[in-house]
């Protein structure tokens, strides 16, 4: 099997796009006549829930296929609807893996060695189960969070390089109060820089033939400068770039957060796809989030073309 980095590549090359769909559905930003449509008395409140939750979501997939290398899943957006959320979740990574499309798990997680390497085996491992290693989701890439320091990124690590995943660790947010610690200044150094050299020891051992680490970074789009930084020191890392549209972020940013080749970033975009009917006048949802998802798109090539 190819690194992570070298499959995501062929799919930006194929696709002509490195734009990620965010799903990050809720039951009240669902069309109303979508809901009428699979909602059913006779079924349990929560039958309802995931028939209704899946639904949307797969038709937001095959809406948008076309324009996306990929789709990133938020896990607090499943875990509100307690382990329900969570079938629903595997359903849709299953689906999303069957369009070979690539397939992200946004759930920022980490916790000391042991526990993290309980998360890495969920969602880009494989789980020990009696005599045999069970392998329960089919997830490309990880988003995590590096506070814990070294050893509690290692199992992670040690997964990306085993299972050629892929691991995206946050670096510098797009969230208004990222300042407040990440720009916290240690020898000279804010905080976030500390981190992405962290990042950068972190992947040395995990390079594709294209020379691209599997092991990259979160940083917001509404952080141009911070961007244009970590792009400094990670000069081989693929960047997960959130926060464009609703959060802030500008496309023409990006320029800032590419490589010398124009590559090594991914964007993504939620709401401004998922819930692209709120936009569109007299267009179901589906073409709806087709026609934000091209627009996106396209927006974002003839910035870093």
């Amino acid at each position: 099997m190819l690194n992570f980095s070298d499959r995501l590549i062929d799919a930006i090359k194929k696709k002509n796009s490195v734009l990620i769909a965010g799903i990050d559905t809720t039951i009240e930003n669902i069309p109303d006549y979508f809901i009428k449509r699979f909602y059913y008395n006779e079924k349990s409140e929560i039958d309802n829930l995931k028939t209704i939750l899946f639904e949307y979501n797969r038709r937001i997939i095959d809406a948008v296929e076309e324009n996306v290398v990929g789709v990133k899943f938020q896990a607090a957006f499943f875990e509100q609807y307690s382990y329900h959320g969570f079938e629903v979740l595997h359903k849709l990574c299953e689906y999303a893996k069957n369009k070979k499309l690539i397939v992200i798990f946004d759930g920022k997680r980490n916790d000391i060695s042991s526990s993290a390497k309980g998360y890495s085996n969920a969602y880009i491992g494989e789980t020990p189960v009696f005599n045999k290693k069970i392998r329960f989701f089919e997830f490309d890439a990880i988003t995590t969070n590096p506070y814990l320091g070294q050893d509690s990124i290692k199992p992670f690590v040690e997964d990306c390089e085993r299972f050629k995943k892929g691991l995206f660790v946050l670096v510098k947010t797009s969230n208004p109060s990222s300042a407040d610690i990440q720009d916290i200044v240690v020898e000279d150094k804010k905080l976030y820089e500390i981190v992405a050299e962290k990042v950068y020891e972190w992947g040395k051992n995990c390079v594709g033939k294209e020379g691209y680490s599997d092991i990259g970074a979160v940083v917001g789009a509404t952080q141009p400068e911070a961007g244009k930084r970590i792009r400094q020191i990670l000069p081989n890392s693929f960047l997960l770039v959130p926060g464009i549209g609703v959060q802030g972020g500008k496309v023409e940013d990006l320029k800032y957060f590419v490589d010398s080749n124009n590559m090594g970033i991914i964007v993504n975009s939620s709401r401004d796809i998922i819930y692209a009917y709120k936009n569109y006048v007299n267009s179901d949802f589906e073409k709806s989030s087709y026609l934000a998802s091209k627009n996106i798109k396209e927006s974002i090539n003839a910035v870093i073309s």
